[in-house]
């Protein structure tokens, strides 16, 4: 369990993905390839593997991600502490600042806005926003939009 803490504190603070990704996954915690982990993000540090990482995933500065939750468990001893994985899946974007409870899916290629609370699976090519995350739009029609705009100012 020390070992798991300071390899905690190591993975957060590391100056780069190359170091900072293999700290995370002797953690325990599954990351897949081409993955990227901006510095300061919190991977669960009671149970980091419950948390899963897809290929192509980009993680923000200090996001959050926990597996469990002990707030009913602390004011109520006899409630069991809740836990759940969390699963991000391929080519998802998580914003800065964001937090992602336990128990969350995220979809391929979904977009988690910086700051969010996610409370609810996020569907693939979906934009959250918010506290509580809500949905604020689909990545497709984004795209779509991104791309006029930029034809429109070329002219």
């Amino acid at each position: 369990m020390i070992l798991k803490s300071i390899l905690h504190v190591l993975a957060m603070n590391a100056p780069h993905d190359f170091i900072r990704i293999p700290l995370y996954r002797m953690r325990g915690s599954k990351i897949g390839k081409k993955v990227g982990i901006a510095h300061g993000v919190f991977l669960e540090e009671a149970r980091p593997y419950l948390i899963t990482i897809e290929d192509g995933v980009n993680i923000g500065p200090g996001a959050i991600i926990v597996t469990h939750d002990s707030s009913y468990h602390c004011v109520s001893p006899e409630i069991p502490i809740i836990s759940g994985s969390v699963i991000i899946k391929r080519n998802a974007f998580v914003g800065a600042g964001s937090i992602i409870l336990p128990g969350i899916v995220i979809g391929e290629k979904s977009i988690i806005a910086a700051g969010s609370v996610v409370t609810k699976d996020v569907p693939p090519m979906t934009i959250v926003a918010g506290v509580p995350a809500t949905v604020v739009g689909n990545v497709d029609e984004a795209i779509l939009k991104l791309k006029n705009r930029s034809r429109i100012e070329k002219k």
